[in-house]
C-alpha cells in the first residue's frame, strides 16, 4: 500500500459524494472549451463570419464568468469533502502519516479528480462542439455553415487554465487540514453543537437591507440605472443574515412550540435543524443568491427576447418613416415609389402618417446637471398628434388656450424634462409664444428623427395663429407607412433605403432592419446564457448533494439509532425527505423573492407588464428543481434506508 493507490480508494470509495461535483466540473470544462473552440475558430479570428465578432466578446465574458464561478464552487466543495474527512485524517495521522504525507495524500486524491474531469470535459465539449458551431450558423443565418476543425488554443488554454485553478485551489486547501492536530481532528465530529446565537439587532440590519434592496428596485427606471450596484450590496448583506440570524431565529421560536414540536417525527426534523442551520446558512445563502441570479439573468434574457417585437414598435412607430426638412418637396423619397415598392412586394400599408410642422427651440434641463440648455421640438397641432394617436392606440391630448404637451419618444428614459403648470417659452424665428405645460408623455408617434425627435403639441387654433405666415419650405413634414406583417420586410425596407436619398442614414427610418438585428443579437445572448444558466443550476445542485452526502454516515448512525428505538422506515423516510426539501426549497424562495422583485424593475425599465413571461421561468425553473429535489432525496434515503438491519 502506498500513497498513490491509497488516493485511488479513497475516490473509489466516496464515489457516491463525488459524482455530483465531478459532473459539475466537467459541464464548466465542456462549456468553457466549447465558447473557446469558436472564440479561437480562424473564420472568427479572421472575420470571415458575419456578428462573429460580436459573438466572440459575449463568449469571453462568458469564459470570465465560468471561471470565477469555478473558483468559488471548487473552493466550497473542497472544503466540504475535507470537513466531514477529518476524523479519517485523524486516524491516518494516529497510524503514522506524517503531515506532508497527509498532505500529497490529500493533493494526490484532488489532482486524480479534475485532470478525469478536465479529460472528460474537453472529450464531451470536443464531440459537442460541431453541433454548437451549426447553432450558432444557424442563429447567424449564415450563407456556410460554418466549419468544424481542430483548435488548439481551445485545447491549450482549458487543459492549462483549469489545472492551474485546481493546482491553487488544492494547495489552498491543504494548510487547513495539515496544520490541525490529531486530537483536533479525532474530536471533530464529537464536539458538541452549540445552538446558535441569535442578534436582534444583526435581525434588524438583515430587514433593513432587503427593504432598502427591493424598494431601490421596485422604483428603478432608465434614469437611475446606476442603482444596480447599491442593490446588490445590500442584497448580499441582508440574506447572509437573513439566513444566519432571522432563519435561526424562526426555527429557535418554533422550537419553543411543543404541542407542534411532539407531533410525528417534528421533534426530530426540527432538533436537527436547529442544531445545523449554522452549518445550512452558509449554503442558503449561496444557493439562494445563485437562484436569484439564475432566475434574473435568465428571465431577463428571456423576456427581452419574448418583448423585443413589442420594443420595435414603441421605438419606432412605423414600418417605415422619415423626415424631409423642406415640407414643400420631397428630397429624401417620394411617397409614391414607397408605396409602390410596398405593393410589388405584396404588403398591405395599415396607415399612413403625413403631418407638417415648424421646428421651434426651448430651454429645457440637463438630465444630470439639471442645467437650462436651449433643445429644439416640432411644433404640432393637436388634431394632427390626435389623429396620428388615434392610429397608434395612444390617449389623445386634451389642450385648450395656450395649453401645451412635450412628447419625448423614449419610453424607458422616466424622467421629466417639464413639470405640469411650468410656463414656458417657445422660439421660432422672432416669435416668442408663452405656453402653460399640461405635462409629457414620453411615447413616440412619429419616426423621432433629427428635428422630429421631440414634439410640442399645442391647441389646433394656437398652432395656426404661430404658423399662419410660415411658408411651406420652412416646415418640416413627416411622413410614415405602419404595414402589415412589417417583420418580414427586410428586402423591401433594403431597396426603401437604396432608392433614398438618404448617405448618411439618419432621415430614414425602417422598423424590420433594426428589429431583425436586434432579435438576432438577444437569440444569440440568450443561447450563450443558457449554457451559462445551466452551468449555474448544476452547480447549485451539486452544493445541495454534497451537503446531504457530506454528513452520510453520521445520517446513518443517528437513523439506525432511531429505528432501534422505534421508527419505523415510513417515519425515517418522513424525516430524510423534510430535510432534504428544506435544504432544496428554502433557499428556493428567497431566491425567488430576489427574483420577482428584478422582474418587477425589469417591467419598470421596459413599460411592459410581464408577468406572463416572468411565470414561464419559473415554472420551468422549479420544474427541474423539483426534478433534481426527487434524484437526490431517491439517492440519499436509499442510501440510509438500506444501512438499517
Amino acid at each position: 500500500m502506498n500513497i498513490r493507490l491509497l488516493a485511488k480508494r479513497n475516490i473509489q470509495g466516496n464515489a457516491q459524494r463525488y459524482l455530483a461535483y465531478f459532473f459539475s466540473i466537467v459541464l464548466s470544462v465542456s462549456i468553457f472549451f466549447i465558447y473557446a473552440s469558436f472564440i479561437f475558430h480562424p473564420d472568427v479570428v479572421h472575420a470571415n463570419i458575419p456578428g462573429g465578432q460580436l459573438i466572440s466578446r459575449g463568449l469571453i465574458a462568458a469564459e470570465i464568468v465560468i471561471i470565477i464561478f469555478s473558483v468559488f464552487f471548487i473552493a466550497y466543495s473542497n472544503a466540504a469533502f475535507i470537513q466531514p474527512r477529518k476524523n479519517e485524517f485523524g486516524l491516518l495521522t494516529l497510524l503514522g502519516m506524517s503531515k506532508s504525507q497527509l498532505r500529497k495524500l490529500i493533493y494526490l486524491e484532488q489532482t486524480m479528480v479534475s485532470l478525469i474531469s478536465i479529460l472528460v470535459g474537453i472529450g464531451l465539449g470536443f464531440l459537442f462542439s460541431k453541433l454548437f458551431l451549426m447553432a450558432i450558423s444557424w442563429l447567424l443565418a449564415v450563407e456556410q455553415p460554418i466549419s468544424f476543425v481542430y483548435v488548439p488554443e481551445a485545447f491549450i488554454y482549458t487543459i492549462v487554465g483549469f489545472i492551474l485553478l485546481f493546482q491553487l485551489l488544492s494547495l489552498l486547501s491543504l494548510f487547513h487540514i495539515g496544520n490541525a492536530e490529531v486530537v483536533d481532528l479525532l474530536k471533530d465530529k464529537q464536539k458538541p453543537k452549540k445552538t446558535p446565537f441569535v442578534s436582534k439587532w444583526l435581525i434588524a440590519l438583515s430587514a433593513v437591507c432587503l427593504s432598502i434592496s427591493y424598494y431601490l428596485a421596485a422604483t428603478m427606471s432608465l434614469n437611475n440605472s446606476y442603482r444596480v450596484l447599491p442593490i446588490v450590496f445590500f442584497v448580499l448583506i441582508g440574506t447572509y443574515f437573513l439566513f444566519s440570524q432571522s432563519i435561526v431565529a424562526l426555527c429557535s421560536r418554533l422550537y419553543r412550540k411543543k404541542k407542534s414540536l411532539y407531533g410525528g417525527t417534528n421533534l426530530i426534523t426540527q432538533t436537527n435543524l436547529i442544531f445545523n442551520i449554522k452549518d445550512y446558512s452558509r449554503l442558503f445563502f449561496l444557493t439562494s443568491i445563485i437562484t436569484a441570479v439564475i432566475l434574473t439573468a435568465a428571465g431577463t434574457l428571456f423576456m427581452f427576447s419574448a418583448d423585443l417585437k413589442k420594443q420595435g414598435m414603441n421605438n419606432i412607430p412605423q414600418s417605415i418613416g422619415w423626415v424631409e426638412n423642406d415640407a414643400s418637396i420631397y428630397s429624401v423619397i417620394e411617397p409614391s415609389a414607397v408605396e409602390k415598392t410596398l405593393k410589388v412586394d405584396g404588403f398591405k400599408i395599415l396607415y399612413k402618417v403625413n403631418i407638417t410642422g415648424v421646428p421651434i427651440t426651448h430651454m429645457l434641463p440637463h438630465m444630470r446637471t439639471g442645467e437650462s440648455n436651449e433643445n429644439r421640438s416640432l411644433l404640432i397641432s393637436e388634431s394632427d398628434y390626435n389623429n396620428v394617436a388615434a392610429l397608434r392606440k395612444i390617449e389623445p391630448a386634451k389642450l385648450s388656450g395656450k395649453e401645451a404637451l412635450y412628447v419625448f419618444p423614449y419610453g424607458g428614459l422616466d424622467y421629466q424634462f417639464v413639470q405640469k403648470g411650468e410656463q414656458k417659452e417657445l422660439h421660432y424665428g422672432k416669435q416668442t409664444i408663452q405656453v402653460t405645460m399640461i405635462g409629457q408623455r414620453n411615447q413616440s408617434i412619429v419616426a423621432p428623427i433629427k428635428s422630429a425627435t421631440t414634439l410640442m403639441v399645442v391647441d389646433d387654433q394656437l398652432y395656426h395663429e404661430i404658423t399662419a405666415d410660415v411658408p411651406l419650405k420652412e416646415k418640416v413634414r413627416v411622413r410614415g407607412y405602419e404595414v402589415k406583417d412589417w417583420e418580414e420586410t427586410m428586402e423591401t425596407a433594403a431597396k426603401i433605403e437604396k432608392m433614398s436619398n438618404n448617405p448618411d442614414h439618419n432621415q430614414l427610418q425602417t422598423r424590420a432592419p433594426v428589429y431583425q438585428e436586434m432579435k438576432q443579437g438577444s437569440i444569440l445572448i440568450l443561447f450563450i446564457g443558457l449554457f451559462v444558466s445551466l452551468l449555474f443550476f448544476i452547480a447549485q445542485g451539486s452544493m445541495m448533494y454534497l451537503r446531504v452526502f457530506t454528513n452520510l454516515e453520521d445520517k446513518k448512525i443517528q437513523i439506525h439509532a432511531l429505528h432501534r428505538l422505534g421508527l419505523t422506515k415510513k417515519e425515517i423516510r418522513q424525516i430524510l425527505s423534510a430535510e432534504i426539501r428544506i435544504l432544496f426549497f428554502v433557499p428556493f424562495l428567497i431566491g425567488l423573492i430576489h427574483a420577482i422583485v428584478a422582474y418587477v424593475a425589469l417591467s419598470n425599465l421596459l413599460e411592459s407588464n410581464l408577468f406572463v413571461y416572468s411565470s414561464m421561468v419559473i415554472a420551468t425553473y422549479f420544474l427541474f428543481q423539483l426534478l433534481y429535489y426527487q434524484v437526490t432525496k431517491k439517492i440519499y434515503e436509499r442510501a440510509v434506508i438500506n444501512s438499517i438491519k
